[in-house]
């Protein structure tokens, strides 16, 4: 059986703090996220793949020109990456890069979930469906009901949120698949766990100027899970695409690739069509 991809590209560049230079190692250029969705446009027009934008609130006004673009191609979905882009759930990696990241205070996590649903609908019509959180945790919200509740307030049914192993590290195992809150009470809300490595952790560890051996990373992974009937939320971000790529050029490589292979959805048309095959 066929499996599916879904993209989504984590638009979160903060000049001063997102990414943090000293962990990237070298300077990222200030206007990336504007570069960025000028040029992804273009590229997923020439391969005629949809994909999932998850923007962060903080970003949407200033960028409303170039959000409008990828809208108007008709193969976008935009939904969130919370306001400022603050983890909301503390990281307490165990291998790997062994970063201890705070999770938010639970006082600031409403307004950092609410803000981008009011700028989506107020800036472009959008009403935001899904939210994907920052650095991504083990176990996604599975442990915080109280966090959940508040996604379902304003309306949203699917997060991706569980990006991490039992080491909080990466990668995520492949046989975890998408799965709906059913245990912690909210039935209809689908969490999209991102499996294998996020890009930016991989090129991190393995370096940031290989982009062919990335590709051959990714192309294996096609090869490998295509005809597995499974899900694979592929995770990519906006600046991470651009370092070393400013035309995007690996990106439409791996994107041609994988069409060939795998079914192509926005990150609401699964949802959608996976709750119509959920039992009553």
């Amino acid at each position: 059986m066929k499996s599916t991809l879904v993209i989504g590209y984590d638009v979160e560049r903060i000049p001063g703090r997102v990414p943090g230079e000293k962990w990237v190692g070298r300077p990222v250029p200030v206007d990336t996220t504007t570069r960025f969705l000028t040029r992804i446009v273009d590229v997923h027009r020439a391969v005629n793949v949809p994909a999932t934008i998850f923007m962060v609130g903080a970003n949407i006004e200033a960028h409303r020109r170039e959000l409008e673009a990828c809208l108007a191609s008709g193969l976008f979905e935009i939904a969130q990456h919370t306001h400022e882009h603050y983890p909301l759930k503390t990281v307490v990696e165990e291998t790997g890069s062994r970063v201890y990241l705070k999770g938010l205070d639970f006082a600031r996590i409403e307004e950092q979930i609410a803000r981008p649903c009011e700028l989506l609908k107020r800036h472009l019509g959008v009403e935001c469906k899904g939210l994907t959180t920052p650095y991504t945790h083990y176990r996604g919200l599975s442990d915080r009901p109280d966090i959940l509740e508040i996604i379902a307030r304003y309306g949203m049914v699917y997060t991706r949120s569980y990006g991490r192993n039992s080491l909080d590290y990466f990668p995520l195992d492949w046989d975890i698949q998408p799965f709906f809150y059913e245990r912690q009470g909210f039935p209809e809300i689908l969490e999209f766990p991102v499996q294998g490595w996020i890009d930016a952790q991989w090129r991190h560890d393995n370096g940031w100027d290989k982009q062919a051996e990335y590709l051959a990373y990714l192309k294996e992974q096609v090869d490998t899970h295509a005809d597995r009937g499974i899900c694979w939320a592929h995770l990519q971000h906006d600046w991470t695409s651009l370092l070393c790529d400013p035309d995007l050029t690996w990106t439409r490589r791996f994107l041609e690739y994988a069409a060939e292979r795998f079914e192509t959805r926005t990150y609401f048309d699964y949802y959608k069509e996976t709750l119509a095959k959920k039992p009553s």
